[in-house]
């Protein structure tokens, strides 16, 4: 615990020990730098994405180890929670300091004060489960509605191999084989009839 130091002269402190070069930095100016970096982070992680209000508050938890590990490749964010680490700060004190922009705290007291909610847009591209189980059986769909129709006798080498790179191997592979059934079936029917018809024939000339 800190004692009776207040918090961010204890951080300053922890800071500038592992920055002996930079002792003439000053926790306003350290502050600064920090913003600074949210500003960047919140460039390079949201691009032309997002909504201009969620770029406005991006609300950083800095209880979020996922967060934190973003955070860290900033060098005075990296040396920011090092510092809160070594001191075994609790969340309530790291939350009494951490109130710059960029913060989830400014963006709590944003919302408090509107009355708006800055809704979080980072997965609406990902889709859900039940979504994606919807995907999957539309594009079986298709597929069955491809093979529907086609003979494949017909098909010459060019084709076939244009249909083995857009479909489903395995699904050509059983539709060819239930068209070589039939056709070896249809075959089988006409010999027999053909037999058949030879027989008859054979049979009516016994009886003349």
């Amino acid at each position: 615990m800190v004692g009776r130091r207040q918090i961010h002269q204890a951080i300053h402190s922890r800071m500038m020990k592992r920055n002996a070069d930079d002792d003439v930095v000053q926790w306003d100016q350290i502050v600064s730098t920090l913003v600074t970096e949210l500003k960047h982070e919140v460039s390079s992680f949201y691009g032309n994405e997002g909504s201009e209000i969620e770029k406005m508050y991006p609300g950083f938890d800095y209880h979020n180890e996922k967060i934190r590990a973003r955070l860290s490749r900033w060098p005075w964010h990296r040396s920011f929670f090092k510092a809160i680490d070594y001191l075994g700060l609790s969340e309530s004190e790291v939350d009494s300091v951490v109130t710059w922009w960029g913060t989830l705290k400014e963006r709590q007291a944003y919302e408090k004060k509107t009355g708006t909610i800055v809704r979080d847009t980072t997965g609406d591209d990902i889709p859900t489960w039940e979504q994606v189980q919807e995907m999957k059986q539309e594009a079986l769909k298709e597929k069955e509605e491809d093979f529907d129709g086609i003979d494949p006798y017909s098909l010459n080498r060019e084709e076939m191999e244009s249909m083995l790179k857009e479909a489903d191997r395995l699904a050509l592979q059983e539709s060819l084989q239930q068209a070589a059934l039939q056709s070896h079936a249809t075959a089988t029917a006409l010999r027999i009839q053909q037999q058949f018809r030879q027989a008859e024939q054979l049979f009516g000339y016994a009886r003349e």
